[in-house]
């Protein structure tokens, strides 16, 4: 009896734990389902946000795109900035490119003609020890007459610019306003002696000197000089160029070419008419200048 109910007890027991597991496995399967349904419309919803960001995402790069090639077809459509012909015409800021610059214009210019004048004058004279009062006085009104024989109207650049250099100028500056383009070259300074020749050396090169005393001695009529045992020599300061150039032609429109020339004479004899003389320590000065 005993072991009946024992049995009858452990066959209940076993009942119940059966019917408890199936009926857990049963309430499981639902709860398993919405959790199943929770995760699916998670991911569903998950799905959808990556879809929306990688349609923005997409259509951000296609507006970049987009304007990537907008700039690019402005770019392109977009007419290039015109090069004037005075940027073309950079204004020269080195000495060499000035003188490179006023060479060329030098030279254009000198492809027609120029209306321009040269003038010499007599500044002052001082006799030195060797010569009388009177003597400076027969020879002033020559010296000055010969002078102005040797002034007058010029048809081109004056000088042996084609050999200006670097090496031939103490400074120089340039400007432009665009149209024109200006330019300041002082020379350096020269000295010559009886045999100078007119487009040599810094101021030759640039304005054009005296061909040689004996020329210039030529010019003074009634008068003869001996410098075989003396000295003559000419002191060429204060020269330079002042131009201003078109930067369409590329010619010289205006200008001035100028230097001043000092003359020593020393131990020579000159004779002014029938009055002879020996000149020591005798002085001059001469001023030059072309305008165009």
């Amino acid at each position: 009896m005993k072991i009946r109910k024992l049995i009858a007890i452990i066959s209940a027991f076993a009942i119940v734990l059966t019917m408890a597991a199936c009926g857990g496995k049963t309430s499981e399967e639902p709860e398993t389902t919405a959790a199943e349904a929770t995760v699916t419309e998670a991911v569903v919803d998950t799905t959808a946000e990556a879809a929306e960001t990688t349609e923005a995402v997409d259509a951000t790069e296609a507006a970049a795109d987009a304007t990537e090639a907008a700039t690019e077809a402005a770019t392109e459509a977009a007419p290039a900035e015109e090069t004037t012909e005075a940027d073309e015409k950079k204004t020269p800021e080195t000495v060499a490119e000035i003188v490179d610059f006023y060479k060329a214009a030098a030279t254009e210019t000198n492809k027609g003609k120029i209306n321009a004048n040269d003038k010499m004058e007599l500044v002052f004279l001082n006799g030195g020890s060797g010569l009388v009062g009177g003597l400076i006085s027969a020879f002033e009104p020559i010296a000055k007459n010969a002078l102005a024989k040797n002034s007058g109207p010029i048809d081109h650049v004056t000088g042996g610019f084609q050999n200006l250099t670097a090496d031939d100028v103490a400074s120089a500056k340039a400007s432009s306003d665009g149209k024109y383009t200006t330019l300041r070259i002082n020379l350096k300074e020269q000295t010559d002696g009886m045999y100078g020749k007119s487009k040599e050396g810094h101021v030759g090169h640039g304005v054009s000197i005296l061909d040689g005393v004996q020329k210039a001695i030529d010019e003074l009529d009634g008068v003869s000089v001996d410098a075989s045992e003396g000295s003559i020599k000419l002191h060429y300061n204060n020269a330079y160029i002042d131009v201003k150039v078109d930067n369409d032609s590329g010619k010289i429109v205006s200008g001035k070419w100028h230097y001043t020339v000092d003359v020593s004479i020393d131990n020579t004899k000159v004779k002014v008419g029938p009055i002879p003389a020996t000149l020591k320590g005798a002085t001059g000065q001469v001023e030059y200048a072309v305008t165009l």
